[in-house]
């Protein structure tokens, strides 16, 4: 499974799986949709039906524990099995030649199976349309947060965007559960649904519905009314009828088999054994509004070994001469109908229970650190205005003690400084004219660079008097402004964004450019540090840090000056910091070398090294992005300073 379809999955509810067959089959007669995690093992269930195994086979979901993801919607079940399965493209469109909405109707008249991706040039997220049996369903993953929508919403919002789509042709894989293993009934559903008559199933149906207004419908449901009438009329008849049902009744097909078994085999078309049934049944099929049911059997007409749709030959061979005993056997299989649900429910209601007593303990933890950080909170705010009270006097008396003259001697010899004392005690901040005017939090396809940039400046602050400071001889203002830290500084907020966004790689670098319209300030040869836990604390120095309005380090920068190249041990250094520091938070989005000479080779192999990954679909993947964990990594950027202008080189814009 590729990790970012894992994550999505990991997101959904989900409860514990315990294994065993008898638990596949609890799913599948819930028509559940989702995904099951067994040690490694995913299946994928539409409607109850396993449309896709990945990573291993039935047997060792059935052996194994895992957790069961239940999807907030069915679209998204049968798109993440379909992108899974060996696919293949089979035309792309830009939106404003054929508009989504031409090409979907046309898909769908043609009963396609497969799905349109729209996502690339397109900046507010990622377009699906689902296609099965001449059904379609959408989902959209809107914004940096891949926030869900579907159905009319999410079709609406693809329709209205600009881009380029793909039409992707994807098999549907259904497998079948194995059979349910004895659990000890004195009378099966198979052996029930053989033996229960047209009246009989209309009259337990009905119960059933009226108790429990969705009772499951799996592989032990009760046989339709229209095979039970079909096994009452004669064995001809019931052929007909078996075809025309090739799967298990739905709720309100047994809330309709009520009013009595010979409407519903009224209901199949051409008379007995006509071979024009399998196609009419595949209509009435897709005329259905839910999402179609998915069964390797349906498209041939045919029963699935094991189900209730047995062949009428069979159930009227077995049918006894009592109607007595009928009766009893069908209220016999209604009743174990309605015990299962009942204790699915109460499995439900346990895990419910137990939900909310975890939830109700960490919610007292929460409180309880809550109180001890307000105590030291207040604690800390006492110690600082005593020690501010007492610089504020030492000053004073500092002050009180030093000879005036010898005072403006030292303001007018101003201060001289070495360029590394110099940087370590100046902080950038990026800073707006008017908040009213374009800036970078409003950065989308529409933000205009050269406004952004006309309101935007990059102020400094310092550590001393630089009224009168000297670099090596050089005022420190024109220092400052010419160094490679502060022409980097100035490059990161006014021109990279906007070159990531006109290359198309916003999804590639997509923490980076996240995290450049929240960058609020610069520390030259700055120190972060993180704690991992309450007992470790790590801290590491960089050229350049750049963070945002609470502190929290976005990117790190190491800076070469000199005319030499970076060398692999140069550039693994990097690498260890940067990934020691985002080991400690998940605010750092990327690690950056910055050199006015060159990467060595071997400097370069060792950035490849720090950043290959793989993926089934690698053109989603983020670009030259170290991984850290599972979900959690940064962007590695290598820029090169060249005529007095900053290229992005790897990767490659």
């Amino acid at each position: 499974m590729q990790a970012r379809t894992v994550e999505r999955v990991e997101s959904w509810d989900s409860r514990p799986f315990s294994g065993g067959v008898g638990q596949l089959h609890d799913l599948a007669d819930a028509d559940f949709s989702g995904a099951v995690d067994a040690d490694g093992t995913w299946l994928f269930f539409l409607n109850g039906r396993v449309i896709g195994v990945f990573d291993g086979d039935m047997d060792r979901v059935a052996d194994a524990d895992g957790t069961v993801y239940e999807a907030p919607d069915e679209s998204v079940a049968l798109l993440y099995a379909m992108r899974h399965q060996d696919g293949e493209t089979q035309a792309k469109y830009y939106t404003n030649d054929t508009p989504l909405s031409e090409a979907s109707q046309t898909l769908t008249d043609a009963n396609f199976t497969g799905y349109i991706e729209l996502s690339e040039n397109v900046l507010s997220g990622d377009y699906y349309v689902v296609y099965y049996g001449g059904r379609s369903m959408s989902a959209a993953f809107i914004g940096t947060r891949e926030e869900l929508h579907t159905g009319d919403e999410a079709f609406e919002r693809a329709d209205d965007e600009v881009g380029v789509y793909e039409v992707v042709k994807a098999p549907v894989s259904v497998t079948e559960l194995p059979e349910r293993p004895d659990d000890g009934d004195d009378t099966p559903a198979e052996t029930a649904a053989h033996t229960t008559t047209a009246a009989d199933d209309a009259s337990t149906d009905s119960e059933a519905t009226t108790e429990d207004a969705s009772p499951p419908a799996g592989e032990d449901g009760v046989q339709s009314a229209a095979d039970s009438a079909a096994a009452s009329d004669g064995g001809a008849s019931a052929a007909a009828t078996s075809e025309a049902s090739p799967t298990a009744p739905t709720s309100a097909e047994r809330a309709a088999d009520a009013d009595g078994g010979a409407s519903t085999a009224a209901q199949g078309s051409g008379a007995p054994g006509s071979a024009s049934q399998p196609a009419d049944g595949e209509q009435a099929w897709q005329e259905t509004t839910s999402v179609p049911t998915i069964s390797p059997a349906d498209s041939e007409g045919e029963q699935p070994a094991g189900r209730s749709g047995a062949s009428a030959s069979t159930t009227n061979a077995s049918a006894p001469s009592s109607s007595s005993s009928s009766a009893a056997g069908g209220r016999q299989s209604t009743l174990e109908k309605l015990k299962r649900a009942v204790k699915k429910r109460e499995q439900k209601l346990q895990a419910a229970s137990e939900r909310i007593d975890t939830l109700k303990d960490e919610r007292d933890d929460l409180r309880s650190t809550v109180s001890t950080l307000e105590r030291e909170r207040d604690e800390l705010q006492a110690e600082v205005a005593s020690l501010e009270e007492t610089v504020s006097s030492l000053e004073e008396e500092v002050a009180a003690s030093e000879p005036a003259d010898a005072t403006e001697d030292a303001g007018a010899a101003g201060v001289t400084l070495s360029a590394e004392d110099a940087l370590a005690g100046t902080d950038l901040f990026v800073r707006y004219d008017s908040k009213g005017k374009p800036t970078l939090d409003e950065l989308d396809a529409t933000t205009d660079p050269d406004a952004v940039n006309g309101n935007l400046r990059v102020d400094h602050h310092t550590q001393f008097d630089t009224s009168a400071a000297t670099v090596d001889g050089t005022a420190f203002e024109s220092f400052l402004t010419d160094s490679a830290a502060y022409t980097f500084v100035s490059w990161t907020v006014r021109a990279l964004p906007y070159e990531i966004r006109e290359s198309g790689h916003q999804s590639g670098l997509s923490e980076l450019y996240a995290a450049l319209p929240s960058v609020d300030r610069a520390e030259l040869r700055g120190t972060v540090e993180v704690s991992p836990d309450d007992e470790t604390t790590i801290s590491r120095t960089f050229d350049v840090v750049l963070r945002d309005r609470m502190g929290n380090a976005l990117v790190v920068a190491d800076i070469n000056t000199g005319r030499d190249p970076v060398t692999a041990e140069e550039m693994a250094a990097l690498v260890s910091d940067a990934t020691a520091i985002r080991e400690g938070t998940d605010h750092l989005a990327a690690a950056m070398y910055v050199t006015g000479s060159f990467f060595e080779p071997a400097a370069l192999e060792t950035a490849g090294d720090a950043t290959a990954s793989g993926g089934l679909l690698s053109r989603s993947d983020r670009e030259s992005f170290v991984n850290v964990g599972r979900k959690a990594g940064y962007h590695l950027c290598l820029v090169e300073d060249r005529d007095d202008a900053f290229h992005l080189t790897v990767p490659e814009l």
